[in-house]
């Protein structure tokens, strides 16, 4: 939010700036305009002087003048139609419209036939009041003025005639318009003179572009009187574009320092929130996962601290209650069994395993139909369609299937628990010797006792997942998500594909068999079935239909990496 209001405020006097700079260049440009109308005005006063003075001190001019009869008027407007006719020095330089005589008195004597005939009969007032209100000593210098006349703005040049003692004034009259151009000149930037009335009356030859800025300037006539509109075009591409840099330059200035601000307040975030809390958080995971020797994490903030105390304070109470249940049932002579709603196996307690003779790394691979001759739940169904009181609590003689293969008998008490939300049966076994009939209604109540702790086990285990270190598959029993299904599935197919693969290449490029696989790998167990070794856990993990629920996965990848070993050797 603050890098985001930095920028519009950097927008915001970017385009204050810009403006400001445009009205500086505009004044600017006026002044120059206004400075080269009067650089243009004085080259027009110098050029018309120069031709006054010379048509004054012309010999036959000042004869005509100083004759003491009447003026020849004819002969006179020969003369000033002389510089019409055969030109004079400089005539391409002004724009010649008139030239008459006054005498000293200020009437006009004569005029040439060339140029405008409506103008009035005598000199322009402007330049008669300055003339009648001179000093004595001024007589001798030259007047001009530029004024209006009924023809449009004019500009004269009044040069007294006849030396020290003056006898009359010669007014040479010129368009200005000829010369407004040279204004764009004196610039070096593009014009165009407008009338009062807003009608172009002349222009330079420079292009006007959008790139250029129109600046208007009112050229006034001597007394005062608005003559002319000059409008001069400023180029202000490269204003622009230092404008638009520098403007650029700010934002990502601003860009640059609000993304460093940012990054440094996450990495203050991530060195004093993420990462203590990251850490706390995968301490609990690991704990919840029945890693309750470990502790939490108390780095970090005070807060931290205080939660990480309180999480490992309740860890301890879960540690000791859970190490009484296990304890309690790992004591007892019977052998205690969980087993999910697809019959795989997640509980052995102690006396299970030194019954069925496997390791306690074995059981995630076993099943209700490598454990038990009979269907387990062929023989619930049938007990509960027979007497519906004894659904959750049955009690069987069950032949039983050692790891060497053999087969014993045992009393059996089965009862249905809830498994994380799904149905599953704990199955408590009387350590009797193969064959001995235990009937006595003591040793049931004991066998049914047993069970309760269990129930009681499985419980505490459903509400703290993975609390329980013994319940092997407990913590990835659960079946309600169908997401978690599906991807349970998808690693199901990896690994069952992943190891046919294995085995393929194990017995085609090595010529061994599956029984040496499992023999050399070491990872999977081989069993004895009368007298003839096989690899039960192995097979399933073949078939997607008899794969786990829950496989060792990297279990997969730990078979597929010994063989990839073993070809490259």
């Amino acid at each position: 939010m603050i890098g985001l209001i930095a920028i519009v405020l950097s927008m915001f006097a970017g385009t204050y700036f810009k403006q400001a700079a445009l009205d500086a260049q505009i004044n600017s440009l006026s002044r120059v305009i206004q400075v080269a109308s009067q650089e243009m005005l004085k080259q027009v006063r110098s050029r018309t002087f120069d031709l006054g003075m010379k048509l004054g001190h012309s010999n036959d001019f000042i004869s005509l003048l100083k004759a003491p009869t009447a003026v020849d008027k004819k002969q006179l407007v020969q003369l000033l139609d002389d510089p019409f006719v055969n030109g004079f020095v400089g005539f391409s330089e002004i724009d010649l419209e008139k030239i008459r005589v006054y005498n000293l008195q200020l009437e006009l004597i004569g005029e040439s036939n060339t140029g405008p005939d409506m103008l009035a009969d005598e000199l322009t007032g402007f330049l008669a009041d300055i003339i009648n209100n001179r000093k004595a000593s001024d007589r001798l210098k030259a007047v001009d003025a530029l004024w209006m006349s009924a023809h449009g703005p004019l500009f004269s040049t009044l040069v007294p005639l006849g030396g020290l003692r003056p006898v009359g004034y010669l007014e040479i009259i010129v368009n200005p318009v000829f010369n407004l151009p040279d204004i764009g000149k004196i610039t070096k930037t593009p014009v165009r003179i407008y009338t009062i009335s807003g009608d172009l009356i002349n222009t330079n030859e420079q292009a006007v572009t959008d790139g250029h800025l129109p600046v208007e300037f009112t050229l006034h006539a001597s007394d005062g009187t608005p003559a002319f509109k000059i409008t001069g075009y400023e180029n202000i591409d490269e204003l622009s574009r230092e404008m638009d840099k520098t403007q650029t330059v700010t934002i990502t200035g601003f860009l640059l320092l609000s993304f460093g601000t940012l990054l440094f307040a996450l990495w203050l975030f991530h060195r004093f929130l993420f990462t203590p809390l990251s850490r706390m958080i995968a301490d609990m995971e690991q704990i919840t996962n029945g890693k309750l020797e470990l502790t939490v994490n108390n780095k970090g903030l005070r807060e931290f601290h205080i939660l990480a105390d309180a999480f490992n304070s309740m860890t301890d109470q879960v540690r000791m209650r859970t190490n009484d249940l296990q304890r309690l049932l790992d004591l007892d002579e019977n052998a205690l069994m969980c087993f999910d709603h697809d019959n795989d196996a997640v509980y052995f307690n102690a006396g299970a395993t030194s019954l069925f003779g496997y390791a306690s790394d074995e059981i995630i691979d076993l099943d209700s139909a490598d454990l038990f001759v009979d269907d387990i739940n062929q023989l619930i169904s049938d007990a509960g369609a027979a007497d519906d009181s004894q659904h959750h609590g049955m009690h069987f003689r069950l032949g039983c299937k050692h790891k060497d293969g053999h087969v014993f008998h045992c009393d059996a008490s089965i009862n249905r628990v809830d498994v994380l939300g799904q149905s599953g049966i704990a199955i408590a076994l009387n350590t009797a010797l193969d064959n001995e009939l235990i009937t006595s209604t003591r040793s049931y109540q004991r066998l049914d006792a047993v069970e309760e702790s269990l129930s009681s086990l499985l419980t505490f285990a459903k509400e703290s997942p993975g609390s329980v270190p013994g319940l092997i598959n407990l913590g990835m029993a659960h079946g309600g998500d169908n997401e978690i299904d599906e991807q349970k599935s998808k690693l199901r197919e990896q690994v069952v594909k992943v190891m046919n693969m294995s085995l393929s290449c194990w017995e085609h490029e090595l010529n061994k068999t599956k029984l040496d696989l499992a023999e050399e790998s070491g990872l999977w167990p081989v069993y004895i079935d009368k007298s003839t070794p096989t690899t039960r856990t192995l097979d399933k993990y073949l078939n997607i239909d008899s794969c786990p629920k829950n496989p060792r996965s990297q279990r997969a990848i730990d078979t597929a990496e010994f063989v990839l070993r073993n070809m490259s050797q």
